[in-house]
């Protein structure tokens, strides 16, 4: 029995059916993303496997041959295949999965995928009805089109992040891996699903492109639309055009991040939570307009610096809680992986490894009442599910095995792992249902 099989029709796309041609980390968590909907994933992989295989001990993470922790980051449940493209029944055998399939995700640069004949033209020539789905490094036109492209150099380095979220004056910030891999995934598979809907008015596929220097300059539209009136960055925090949208630090030395973009409407309020009732009515700092031309926003800062060090982080949360003051505690990845908040409403769900123990799983953000929390299972080694997916393609044993013995695709023949379907906080307690069971 394959995963798909054992999710029992779950969610809005159950019945679409995704093969992924893809490593790493962008385009694998788009699918993720598409798996977590319900849809059917065959991932296909080449003989040595997804490169992102390899990854775990560069990030301080453990693996061994049968569990991968950062693997299953991208991979909880997809059918894993192992294919040769450059052999010819290993192709035929894509051809196979792709004869029925409603979307094909890759993120092979074009010369690849032209020189296998899985580039969009051909396809689309060959299966109208399938929509082709392609992340990039950088869009399909100008110099860097053909350049290969990771979320460091393309997302965090060409798109800004690490140069603008920083303080002023300090060195580059490096922003954890795969960051802007995951913003970039969501977009894909908005887009997937849009194509989705509109082959069913035309009964056509469709070319669906999304790349990480985009989504970087996307998600930074704010910053990138003032930077045009003024507003360089990197900022200091002693120098940012709101002081009510800023961190400062406790009497206990945490930091905590308020944000309260209507200043002007709420400037008195807050003088008065900040102890500074002389300054309600100073003209060069009650307004925003009025600030900027008076160039008194260390100075507004510096009162607030002197306010916060005054109480503890506890203090100054319940005051902003009964005054209804959006703020929160700077939290680290520490923080988060203790936050009941996130196992509560699935941001994070606990699966159990049989070497590493129970670990936290980040979760797709999504959620559909007709579906509720989505079951998960653990990716499985290279090949796990080729010989089983190719028998539900009418493959006989011994045709898999002489397409095998020929190097065309890629068989697991290790012990059989145990299927466990990981349930969310709720589900694990009752409160929630279970609509794959």
């Amino acid at each position: 029995m394959t995963t798909t099989d054992k999710l029992n029709g779950y969610g809005p796309l159950a019945g679409v059916k995704v093969v992924e041609l893809c490593e790493w980390v962008a385009a694998p968590a788009a699918v993720r993303n598409l798996s977590e909907m319900g849809a059917t994933v065959i991932k296909t992989e080449p003989l040595h496997g997804d490169a992102q295989r390899t990854q775990g001990p560069g990030f301080g993470c453990e693996k061994n041959d049968l569990e991968d922790p950062t693997f299953d980051l991208n991979n909880t449940n997809k059918d894993l295949v192992s294919i040769n493209l450059k052999n010819p029944e290993g192709m035929k055998f894509m051809k196979t999965l792709l004869a029925d399939a409603d979307v094909f995700v890759v993120n092979l640069r074009d010369k690849a995928l032209k020189k296998l004949g899985l580039d969009w033209e051909t396809l689309h020539a060959e299966f109208p009805q399938l929509i082709w789905a392609q992340m990039r490094g950088y869009g399909e036109f100008g110099a860097e089109k053909d350049s290969p492209g990771y979320d460091a150099v393309c997302w965090a380095a060409r798109g800004g992040v690490a140069n603008v979220f920083r303080e002023a004056g300090q060195s580059p910030a490096i922003a954890p891996q795969a960051f802007g891999d995951n913003n970039a995934a969501c977009m894909l598979a908005g887009g997937i699903c849009a194509a989705l809907f509109n082959r069913t008015r035309t009964g056509l596929g469709d070319k669906v492109v999304t790349n990480l220097y985009a989504a970087a300059i996307f998600a930074s539209d704010i910053g990138i639309c003032a930077q045009q009136f003024g507003a360089d960055y990197p900022k200091s925090r002693k120098h940012v055009s709101n002081p009510f949208n800023n961190t400062y630090r406790t009497s206990d030395g945490k930091w905590i991040y308020i944000c309260m973009p209507q200043y002007d409407l709420y400037y008195e309020m807050m003088m008065g939570l900040f102890g500074r009732e002389d300054q309600k009515k100073n003209p060069d700092t009650c307004n925003l307009p009025a600030l900027k031309a008076s160039g008194k926003q260390p100075e507004v800062i510096g009162w607030l610096e002197e306010a916060f060090a005054q109480k503890t982080f506890d203090e100054w949360m319940e005051i902003f809680r009964e005054n209804q003051v959006p703020a929160q505690k700077l939290f680290r990845f520490t923080d988060v992986l203790k936050d009941e908040e996130a196992y509560v409403n699935d941001s994070l769900r606990y699966v159990e490894y049989d070497e590493f123990g129970k670990h936290a799983l980040p979760m797709t953000p999504l959620r559909f009442e007709s579906a509720g929390d989505p079951p998960v299972i653990l990716a499985k080694p290279i090949g796990y599910h080729t010989a089983e997916i190719m028998k539900k393609y009418g493959y006989t044993q011994e045709q898999i095995d002489a397409i095998e013995a020929d190097g065309g695709v890629g068989v697991y023949h290790g012990p059989e792992i145990e299927d466990r379907i990981f349930k969310s906080q709720r589900q694990e307690a009752g409160a929630a249902p279970c609509t794959w069971e």
